[in-house]
């Protein structure tokens, strides 16, 4: 036998003197040391041997080991080294707790391997945080994430809130607002409580192409129960933006409906919903969270055409996006088009007439944001550059502009129903550069030039009398005006006065046919686009006097204040642009 303690005196091993480091060795175990252990003791807990415990689940039993539970969950740890009776029960019974859960997840503590499926993540989810096996509870939840569709995004939400998984009660509920409209027909949302259902409605973020879709579903949910929840249709009709939907949906659809008709709160929220389209001076006092537009219903600033530093009539197309701030490009125009006119139109835009660098246009182009393709539409009788173009009963207008000739003064109409343009009456004067838009079921034509002289004069169309009729001048001669309507008010922003370019704003206000100056926008511009979106007004683009511009600012006539909004790519002049809603775009 080999003496030790000879070697020690010897100096084994050849250093010579005391010990060295071959005196001794550690031997570390692989790193499959641990697995290879649990992986015994499961053997022995499958034939029953040296198991100290077996849990009672609902009449299933399962045999397992103290020390393995206790190391696996905070939960047998506390039941097992604490002073509860369980300590020392052979057979510990536990209730309300799924059986098939239990040993998935008794097999994990062993194996460290879970298998999660969709017919049992709940049932895991729900036991893993009884245990407070956290790990499990992210994993289930991230499985959930992936399973997320209309017609359980509700019942995933509410359980994630059951069982305090705060980040997939976010993620289902951001789902549910983002597919509102095939959520609301789905058999969950009208299993909703009515608390449940207001907060889902108040949500600033619910992605609806318009208001009338929050108003269905509320309908749809009420006449689910009718007998019990007719008593709440006021209430949940007040988390609904009901000015901003359209006179004929209120006429038609709203007034129309038995349960409206039956509730004197139901009548009063539509007599204001109705005052807001008949009296807009009175809007100021409304609440703003009534006629403020959703996130969703916002939309985007298309800038069209127009012309660069380089004197170039331009094709291409460029989009704000009003809810995140981001610039895209879109599909380019088949024809360039500097002074186009621009409009949207039944969620549709239209791109009219202008110049493509070497003749005046009479052609449409139409944009289907469905498509994102721009299509031919009927023409103009007339090529007209510098026009302006409106919207009134649901029919676009040309008026004025150039025809590379002569400044006109004749006006054009177009029914998108007919694809066909006629003449209707002509202004009074001659008008290129003027801005025009729509109030009080008029069109309004404000300053531009007769090709001589820059105008400060105004004129409106009565559509009744096919007529044009003399309005109030304003304070400022004003070529390349910006114009827009806001509440029943004209916004004439900017323009040239033939010495310099302006940065002032003045309103109109039409029951006095007078026009008053407003706080002045950041920059002078002239030749750019105005667009207007609920309360707010947007001018973008233009020329200060030195330099084309590709900065946007907005006006909140709420609170008659400016605010710079960021640039857009292009700098350019004599766009056209518009606002259309909800269009579908990755970038949203």
């Amino acid at each position: 036998m080999l003496d030790f303690d000879e070697l020690e005196a010897d100096g084994g091993g050849g250093g010579g003197g005391g010990g060295t480091n071959n005196d001794v060795m550690i031997h570390r175990a692989d790193s499959f040391y641990g697995n290879h252990a649990l992986r015994t003791m499961d053997d022995l807990r499958q034939v029953g041997k040296l198991c100290d415990v077996v849990l009672d689940v609902e009449g299933t039993k399962i045999p397992a080991h103290r020390i393995v539970l206790a190391s696996f969950c905070r939960y047998f740890y506390a039941m097992f080294t604490g002073e509860m009776k369980e300590a020392t029960l052979p057979v510990v019974t536990m209730k309300e707790v799924n059986p098939r859960a239990m040993e998935q997840l008794i097999d994990y503590a062993y194996s460290g391997e879970l298998m999660i499926h969709i017919d049992t993540v709940q049932a895991l989810l729900n036991t893993a945080s009884m245990l407070q096996l956290s790990d499990v509870q992210a994993s289930c939840s991230e499985f959930l994430k992936k399973q997320l569709h209309p017609a359980n995004c509700l019942g995933i939400r509410n359980f994630a809130d059951a069982h305090t998984c705060t980040d997939l009660k976010l993620v289902s509920g951001r789902y549910a607002e983002t597919h509102f409209d095939e959520v609301a027909h789905e058999e969950e949302f009208l299993q909703l409580t009515k608390s449940q259902l207001a907060d889902l409605l108040r949500c600033e973020d619910l992605n609806v192409q318009s208001e009338e879709e929050v108003y269905n579903a509320i309908i749809r949910w009420v006449y689910h129960d009718k007998a019990n929840r007719r008593a709440d249709i006021a209430e949940l009709l007040q988390e609904t933006r009901m000015p901003l939907l359209s006179p004929r949906f209120l006429v038609d659809i709203v007034e129309a409906e038995e349960l409206i008709k039956q509730d004197m709160k139901c009548r009063d929220l539509l007599d204001e919903a109705k005052n807001y389209h008949m009296l807009p001076e009175r809007r100021t006092g409304m609440r703003p969270t009534q006629i403020t537009p959703r996130k969703s219903t916002v939309g985007s600033i298309y800038c069209v055409g127009g012309m660069d530093c380089t004197g170039h009539s331009l094709s291409h197309v460029e989009r704000l996006n009003l809810g995140n701030g981001r610039v895209t490009i879109e599909a380019s125009m088949n024809t360039p088009r500097s002074g186009v006119g621009v409009a949207a139109l039944d969620g549709k835009l239209y791109a009219i007439g202008g110049y493509d660098g070497g003749k005046y246009l009479s052609t449409v182009e139409m944009f289907d944001p469905s498509t994102r393709m721009w299509h031919r539409v009927g023409s103009m009788q007339q090529v007209r550059r510098y026009h302006s173009v409106a919207i009134l009963d649901r029919q676009l207008f040309a008026i004025g502009g150039y025809d590379g000739v002569s400044v006109l003064d004749t006006v054009e109409a177009y029914d998108p129903r007919t694809n066909r343009w006629r003449r209707i009456a002509s202004m009074e004067g001659n008008r290129r550069h003027a801005g025009v838009a729509a109030v009080h079921d008029c069109l309004y034509a404000v300053g531009g030039s007769d090709g001589s002289i820059y105008l400060k004069s105004c004129e409106k169309y009565d559509q009744r009398m096919n007529r044009w009729l003399p309005a109030a001048s304003m304070n400022s001669k004003r070529g390349g005006v910006g114009v827009g309507s806001v509440g029943g008010r004209l916004y004439a922003s900017g323009g040239y006065n033939g010495q310099s370019n302006l940065n002032t704003v003045e309103r109109y206000y039409p029951d006095a046919d007078r026009w008053s100056f407003l706080a002045p926008m950041s920059e002078c511009r002239s030749g750019h686009g105005v667009a207007v979106m609920g309360s707010t007004m947007y001018a973008l683009g233009g020329h200060d006097g030195v330099h084309y511009l590709n900065t946007v600012e907005s006006f909140e006539s709420h609170s008659g204040e400016w605010h710079s909004l960021g640039p857009m790519g292009t700098s350019r002049a004599v766009a056209g642009i518009a606002i259309l809603n909800n269009v579908p775009c990755s970038t949203l």
